[in-house]
């Protein structure tokens, strides 16, 4: 009752939230063995918007990396985190417990933008979009979560028939806390799921959970669209050079999820990683250190 309130009060409070609103700030989780995907990423992201602010949350759980070119070529500031280490995709729950209210694009490090996607998601007037997919009951159990083993820890969890990748998230911080994780993760360095026979793939099955829960307790709002594909089920013809040269783009993302044995010149579309790393070693390759 009292996230209902809530919402119909922010809804008049904010007004154009009604029709959507501009998301201001784009935050990339990235680690040592992703940082020729989160070169092209972020080449991606300046290719369609020159100005908006991006972060970097670096996972150095693995070991550290050199940002330097990155950050002074493409104006990308390092998340401030008292943790070295986040491990298992935690570094993307990071953003959420912010105390300030903005509208963020939370990504993963291997992924790029064919075009100017954020107007797509901007039309959605909903604390969270994300991506919109149709999985199998088996797919959901194997990669996300086992529904009757959620009903079980938490008999009042409705399961709502869909889960989704939490590889990108369009997100409002300020809403979550802590405090609303704290019974299925320890945040140590790093910090460490607690079920993770429950919970799988990391953060992905905990984050999807958490955020259907407190839709249905009315607490945050959640809307989802296809604005992601999938290279490993693509063809290089799907994706053409000229249209991204020209400014046309696709309105779309592309995300190489999940464990990968390749790197970005043996990677289905690899074409297109190649795109974006020649713009990003055409502005680095001067810089000195």
């Amino acid at each position: 009752m009292i996230g209902n309130w809530f919402h119909r009060v922010k809804s008049v409070l904010l007004g154009s939230r009604a029709v959507g609103a501009p998301v201001t700030h784009i935050y990339i989780s990235g680690w040592r063995g992703d940082f020729e995907f989160t070169k092209c990423c972020v080449a991606s992201i300046r290719h369609w918007y020159p100005d908006i602010p991006i972060s970097l949350i670096k996972d150095c759980l693995h070991g550290d990396y050199d940002t330097r070119a990155l950050e002074q070529a493409f104006d990308v500031r390092i998340f401030p985190s008292t943790r070295r280490g986040h491990g298992f995709g935690a570094a993307k729950l990071e953003p959420l417990f912010q105390e300030h209210t903005e509208r963020c694009l939370i990504l993963d490090s291997d992924i790029v933008f064919l075009g100017p996607v954020l107007a797509r998601l901007e039309r959605f007037p909903q604390d969270f979009v994300v991506t919109l997919e149709n999985h199998t009951l088996s797919h959901i159990c194997e990669c996300y979560y086992n529904p009757q083993e959620l009903r079980e820890l938490d008999p009042d969890f409705v399961f709502p028939g869909y889960a989704f990748n939490t590889g990108q998230i369009t997100a409002t911080t300020g809403l979550l806390r802590r405090g609303d994780f704290e019974e299925y993760i320890a945040f140590e360095d790093p910090p460490r799921v607690l079920r993770p026979e429950i919970f799988k793939c990391g953060e992905q099955g905990l984050l999807n959970f958490v955020l259907l829960r407190l839709k249905q307790q009315g607490r945050i709002t959640l809307a989802r669209t296809p604005f992601t594909n999938w290279p490993p089920g693509m063809q290089n013809e799907d994706v053409d050079l000229d249209r991204l040269r020209s400014g046309e783009g696709y309105n779309m993302l592309l995300h190489w999820a999940g464990f990968k044995q390749y790197q970005p010149a043996t990677a289905p579309l690899a074409h297109v990683l190649r795109y974006f790393l020649e713009i990003y070693n055409r502005k680095t390759e001067a810089l000195q250190f």
